[in-house]
Order: C-alpha cells, then structure tokens, then sequence
C-alpha cells in the first residue's frame, strides 16, 4: 500500500515538474526584467536610450518609428516611472504566453514546449523589459490571441495590424496580406501551396518595387544595416551576386531558408548565438512539419487558435527575410512572436496522442469468416 502510495506521489511530482520549472524559471526572468541593465552589455540598450532621448519631442506621429514610438510612450504615460513601464510591458508578455500556454496546459509540456517557454521569458526579459518598438508589436500579438474566434475577431485583429503598419511600421502591411492568405490556404489540404504561395509573393514583391520604386528587393535590407551596425557579426549576407527581381527574390528565399535554419549563427562561435540558433531550428522545423501534418487531417479548419497563430508566423518569416539587415535584429523582432509558437507545438502533441490512440473495438471480427444466412 505504501508503494502504490509513494508511486502516485512520485507520478504527481512528476507531471508537475513543468509547471515548477516553468514558475521558477518565469520569477528568475522577472528579476532579470527589473536588473536587464545593470546585468547585461549597454549595446543591448542603445534604442531604449534612443527612445527615450525623444520623449520630449514626442508630440505627433513622425515618419521616424523610434519618434512614433515615443510618441505612443509619451501617449500612455510610460516615460513617467521608466521602472514600472519596464514591469508591465513584461507582465504583458506573460499574459500573452499564458494565453497560448495556460498553466494546466503547463503539466503536459513535453521538451521543446518547456525550453520554448523559458526561452521566451528569457528574451522578453532582455528585449521588452525596455523601451522597445517591439513592445507596441507585444500589443498586437496580444489582440490576435484575444479576440474571438469568429469572423469580427479576425477583422479587428487585422484593423489593429493595419493601424500599427501605418503609425509605425509599414511592412507590417505585408504581413497583413500574407497572413489573410496563409489563413485561407490552412484550410485546404494541399500543403505545397504554402510554399508555392511564399514563393510567388516574394517574387511578386520584387518585381514590383523594381518597377514602381526602381529599387532591388534587397536595398532595404541593405539601407537596415547601413543604419545598424549593433550587430555587425551578424549582418545577413547577399547570397546570390544577380541584380534584379530575380535574383533579389532568390536571396530573400535563401534568407527565408537562413532564418529558419540559422547556419551563419553557429560559425559566430558565440554560445549565445549557438543556443538561439538551435532553438529556431526546432521551432520552424516543427511549425513547419505541424503545417504540413495539419492541413492534411484538416486541423486548421477546427483549430482557429492554432490556424491564426501558423499564419502570422508564415507571413512574418518572408517579411522578415526581406527587412532583416543582421541577427541580432531578427532575435529582438521575434520575440514578441514566440508565445505563438506553443499553439502548434500543442496542436502537433494532440495530433500524435490521437494518432496513438486505439482504434474503438469493433462489433465485427475480420479475422474469423462469418457465417452465412442459410435459405
């Protein structure tokens, strides 16, 4: 009796060894949020400052993004106690996470879930904890998690993206687009349609800047990293020397590949770098693996949680590798977008729990012959 006894306590321990992984792991973040600055390197600062420095003079929206973001601080109050603004753009973060990771959830994280989790508290605790632009992205990936799942959600959450992209940064337009595609196509079960239809947008981007703007694909990534040079280790290199639509959009697929599986980040010889590039791969490869899976058992059509979440993810991996000028830049921009990635992780464990599921008993055996109606 005593060992059935400690065997249940045992197995409680053990299914709720996440959640105290989880919790303890979130407290030690909150402590880093609150110290970022005085634990971690002043370069990991140098927009906060930025931003800060116009507070005064934000007074309008500005073609600048860091002038409109001041704007939108000055707008809340944030620039009033900087500590407390530190605070709450990172308790934010932990609604979002806990929106798309809700605490019994917690108990049934499998490896990749759990390293996602803490992962995610890590980089917010470097990236939000701060004056960021990436906060006010925070707010609009909190709208997607939070709105209904019925048609007039969708329609605010794209109002409320498409009211970001003009105040601050235009690109997320394109997110927009390919997020209402990748939306329609998650509901087919053709998986190779995604990758035909990143493909033909990318291409159709660059066609179209070099016609109406006479500029390459790439001259935005370039004019990034003219503007940056934070992380210069980690600038993103031109892969294919073709000028033109063509070979702007084939470098921009190659970036696309790049970013998913980030090879240039191991040969920086940085841990940090290592550790990061490492849980990307794992991160895409399963988003991309879950879409695949997914869009064939038609989960996407049941699933809108999970459906928004893979669309927002699809469409912001080309934007981005069309805009990224380095890494490091990458890293910060993605960060408010990594709760979302738990949605399909979580979509993928359930999928391989029915598949290992035993089929119902049936009334029928096929292996013994019946017997037929006599006349």
């Amino acid at each position: 009796m005593n060992g059935a006894m400690n065997g249940a306590v045992g197995g409680t321990v053990r299914q709720g060894a996440p959640q105290i992984v989880a919790a303890v792991w979130m407290v030690l973040c909150l402590g880093l949020a609150g110290m970022n600055d005085r634990l971690l390197p002043e370069k990991y600062f140098l927009d906060s400052q930025h931003i800060q420095q116009l507070a005064l003079l934000a007074s309008s929206p500005t073609d600048d993004t860091f002038g409109t973001t001041a704007w939108v601080y000055s707008l809340l109050g944030g620039f009033a106690v900087p500590e407390l603004t530190q605070l709450v753009t990172f308790l934010l973060f932990l609604v979002l996470l806990f929106q798309c990771a809700p605490w019994m959830e917690i108990s049934r994280f499998g490896p990749a879930e759990l390293v996602l989790f803490c992962f995610g508290g890590t980089e917010a605790a470097i990236y939000l904890a701060q004056y960021s632009k990436e906060s006010i992205v925070l707010l609009v990936v909190l709208t997607l998690v939070l709105v209904p799942t019925n048609v007039a959600g969708e329609v605010f959450f794209v109002f409320v993206a498409c009211l970001y992209a003009v105040v601050i940064r235009q690109y997320w337009l394109i997110i927009v687009v390919l997020y209402l595609g990748m939306r329609w196509l998650l509901r087919l079960r053709r998986p190779v349609l995604i990758a035909v239809f990143i493909g033909s947008a990318v291409l159709i981007m660059a066609i179209g800047v070099s016609v109406v703007m006479h500029v390459d694909l790439n001259s935005f990534r370039q004019a990034g990293a003219q503007k940056n040079s934070l992380y210069a280790q980690t600038a993103i290199q031109e892969y294919i020397p073709v000028s033109g639509p063509l070979g702007a959009a084939a470098n921009a697929l190659i970036t696309l590949v790049l970013l998913a599986v980030p090879v240039p980040l191991l040969v920086t010889g940085s841990p940090v770098y290592t550790v990061f590039a490492a849980v990307m791969v794992v991160l895409w490869l399963t988003l991309f693996a879950t879409v695949r899976d997914g869009m064939r058992q038609g989960l996407f059509r049941a699933d809108v949680r999970a459906a928004r979440a893979c669309a927002l993810l699809l469409a912001t991996l080309p934007t981005l590798a069309i805009f990224e000028p380095d890494y490091g830049s990458y890293i910060k921009h993605l960060t408010p977008l990594l709760p979302l990635f738990l949605l399909p992780l979580r979509a993928r464990r359930d999928m391989r729990a029915q598949a290992r599921r035993p089929a119902p008993p049936t009334l029928f055996d096929p292996t013994f012959p019946s017997r037929g109606l006599s006349s």
